[in-house]
């Protein structure tokens, strides 16, 4: 049976619910059925882990952020590798020339080398401890590029990474003063926390972190730094702490979603100010 009407004065008036909480409703099955058709349409996961392993689920989703961010054109900084490089074979030069210097000689007589091998050996392994533990600190990726937004520009990111056996927390974005005027990151397309002196509420706001989930989470802390004139001018600076539950990037038999993940970092990516389409710029090499 329909809504009943009444007459009053030969007007008909309608006494139907109002229509704004269907049509929000409609709106957030509207968007949760295209992200299970896009989903459903991706091909089948080729990267396959171990489900019940923080550290390996971690391992392979860092490796899929260093592979997005050097096909949006950032070139990864080489610092880390070198180091890890030139102490690695520091200590392996050290120990495989102490194993021959004790074959030439009588193993008493090479006692001492072999001390100082062997603390050497061990100091190298200790300061590279250190490099991971305390200069690292958990980065996946740290790069940049350059490109041509009405003057040369370029963009320098870092990514740190972290697993926690807790559902994400809100997605918190700090912009500095010197946001570029024609930024679209001046009002970010998700729902954030943010300093009130910084960045104005966005008036809509859409979640694109984990709705109402629990288990462990995949968390990245994302530092977009901007300058023109040879570092000179600072012309944007961000931060951005985002994560998202890893039952969402990884089905029940340990196969990753990449394509899903890659959605969901260009997002994160375009809220951070770093979009592909970022300005309209060009790379420069």
């Amino acid at each position: 049976m329909g809504p009943r009407k009444t007459v009053n004065g030969g007007n008909a008036t309608d006494l139907a619910p109002p229509l704004e909480p269907t049509i929000k409703a409609n709106t957030e099955k509207e968007k949760e059925d295209v992200a299970i058709s896009t989903l459903s349409t991706d091909p089948l996961p080729v990267i396959r882990v171990n489900n019940a392993n923080l550290g390996e689920i971690k391992a392979a989703l860092d490796e899929i952020v260093k592979k997005h961010l050097q096909n949006q054109s950032f070139t990864p900084s080489l610092l880390h590798p070198t180091v890890h490089l030139s102490l690695g074979y520091s200590s392996v030069l050290l120990a495989l020339s102490s194993v021959l210097y004790s074959l030439k000689v009588d193993f008493e007589d090479s006692k001492p080398i072999l001390w100082v091998a062997v603390v050497g050996y061990t100091v190298i392994q200790a300061v590279l401890w250190s490099w991971k533990r305390w200069v690292e600190k958990g980065e996946v990726f740290k790069g940049k590029r350059r490109r041509m937004v009405k003057r040369i520009e370029t963009d320098h990111i870092q990514i740190l990474s972290s697993t926690s056996l807790d559902p994400p927390s809100l997605p918190q974005l700090t912009l500095s003063p010197h946001t570029r005027p024609s930024s679209p990151t001046s009002i970010p397309t998700s729902p954030i926390s943010s300093s009130p002196s910084t960045l104005p509420a966005p008036p809509t706001l859409t979640s694109y972190s984990s709705s109402g989930g629990n288990g462990p989470s995949y968390n990245l802390q994302l530092t977009l730094s901007i300058t023109s004139n040879n570092g000179k001018s600072l012309i944007h600076k961000s931060r951005l702490i985002v994560g998202k539950l890893v039952g969402e990037l990884v089905d029940e038999s340990g196969g990753v979603e990449k394509y899903e993940f890659e959605r969901w970092l260009n997002t994160v990516l375009d809220d951070l100010g770093a979009g592909e389409n970022e300005g309209e710029g060009e790379k420069e090499e």
